[in-house]
């Protein structure tokens, strides 16, 4: 081609086109700056979001987060091989140390498949979904049955009592203590010391609460390292059972990744279900209407759980790191930055959900984004639906009427007292007085 415009006579040569306008750089700043500090994100999140989408899909906190509250971006977000959920690829976390320099935190954390993306992730994934199919933990279901049943006889009818103290906060633990084969007598122990290293998915956790983390994280592991030694003398088949033996096919998976993902499941394995028994309870304590309709429709329990799920989420963000400029619409999030996908308000996402503030057992469809997505989709999903289905099941058998009151003397209910957390929501406690048929 550049002979033959080299011989063209010079009249017949095309005009040179002109010179393209610099394009200019996309902006690198959200159009507002939100404060994840404001107290309004602990007690009314959903209001924060709606103020917040109003004025665009994108906004940028004030310590450089980058807040996503769309159900479209966090979904693609989630899903995309591009970003990273392994927080030593950011800018600050050398600066930050968040988990706490050299700490056993720091340490666990690291070798969480949380935080960890393919292969890494991968490999340690397969070490645990198999423990938790859907059809494994079907297998469950008498078992946490049992304990539902036990627990529920043990509340008063009648007299006020704290649904938290006495149920939801005992349950999942029990359950995952259960099926990694921990002894009945360690279960209050273990259930301290996860609460405690549960700041490690919380941005704003205090640097005295990740002291406390670090230490309890420390702790629990050599309780762990244990009861690693004493399943390897007396093997059984439980989940930590399996663990073990994954070790034989993968000289990898060392005992740092063992002990660390075990702390993973304590972690994950409660926290969240126990924020969506007391969430999904107070929800349907203030929709009357749904939960009469529910005791008539008892099948609608599975849409009931994924309503409780987007209405109130027990999770209220998702954190990526991007691995190199990530763009939605005019906007350029740098290489090295964190997004975080704001969960709790894209489950409130009027382009995806018809009237989002209405609270419906049984919407359909309805694709909550709670277990978040992509390769990191929650392992424990299964169990966390199983325990739901079946505590609530269990709970409006157990008690014909359930009313709100504001402490153990039975005083009229006031406001719900929410934990001090923004991403891990739940209450603190759910005071209640039920009446039975019995």
């Amino acid at each position: 081609m550049t002979a033959a415009l080299d011989a063209a006579p010079a009249h017949a040569m095309p005009a040179p086109p002109a010179p393209a306008a610099p394009k200019p750089p996309a902006p690198t700043l959200a159009r507002e700056v939100a404060d994840l500090r404001e107290p309004l994100w602990l007690t009314h999140p959903r209001e924060q979001a709606r103020r917040l989408r109003e004025r665009g899909r994108v906004h940028r906190d004030t310590t450089g987060l980058w807040l996503l509250l769309g159900h479209a971006d966090c979904r693609a977000v989630m899903q995309s091989s591009h970003l990273s959920r392994d927080p030593r690829l950011s800018t600050a976390y050398a600066a930050l140390r968040p988990f706490g320099a050299g700490s056993a935190l720091e340490h666990a954390a690291e070798r969480f498949m949380l935080f960890n993306d393919p292969p890494v992730h991968t490999r340690l994934r397969r070490v645990v979904a198999a423990a938790f199919t859907p059809a494994a933990i079907r297998q469950w279901r008498d078992a946490v049955a049992a304990t539902t049943r036990a627990l529920l006889a043990a509340l008063p009818v009648d007299e006020p009592f704290d649904f938290m103290r006495g149920f939801a906060q005992v349950l999942p633990i029990r359950v995952i203590c259960d099926l990694l084969g921990v002894d009945e007598g360690d279960f209050d122990q273990a259930k301290a010391w996860s609460d405690a290293a549960a700041c490690v998915v919380e941005p704003l956790a205090t640097r005295a609460a990740r002291a406390e983390g670090a230490r309890a994280v420390a702790e629990l592991t050599e309780f762990l390292r244990g009861q690693v030694a004493r399943r390897r003398l007396q093997p059984c088949d439980s989940v930590l059972d399996r663990m073990i033996a994954a070790q034989r096919d993968d000289p990898r998976f060392d005992d740092d990744e063992l002990l660390a993902n075990l702390i993973l499941l304590f972690i994950a394995g409660h926290e969240t279900t126990t924020n969506l028994l007391g969430n999904g309870l107070f929800t349907l304590l203030g929709h009357q209407e749904q939960l009469a309709r529910l005791r008539r429709e008892p099948g609608l329990m599975p849409q009931a759980i994924d309503e409780m799920l987007r209405y109130e989420s027990p999770i209220n963000m998702v954190a990526r790191i991007a691995r190199e400029p990530w763009e939605i619409d005019d906007l350029t999030v740098p290489a090295g930055e964190v997004l975080y996908c704001m969960i709790g308000a894209a489950n409130h996402d009027p382009a995806v959900f018809d009237d989002p503030g209405r609270f419906d057992v049984g919407r359909t469809p309805n694709p909550q984004l709670s277990f978040g997505g992509g390769v990191h989709y929650c392992v424990g999903a299964p169990l966390a639906r199983l325990e739901a289905e079946v505590a609530f099941e269990a709970l409006l058998r157990r008690f014909t009427t359930l009313e709100l009151v504001d402490d153990a003397q039975g005083a009229a209910f006031t406001q719900p007292r929410w934990r001090p957390m923004i991403n891990l929501r739940g209450l603190q406690a759910l005071w209640l007085r039920g009446a039975s048929a019995a």
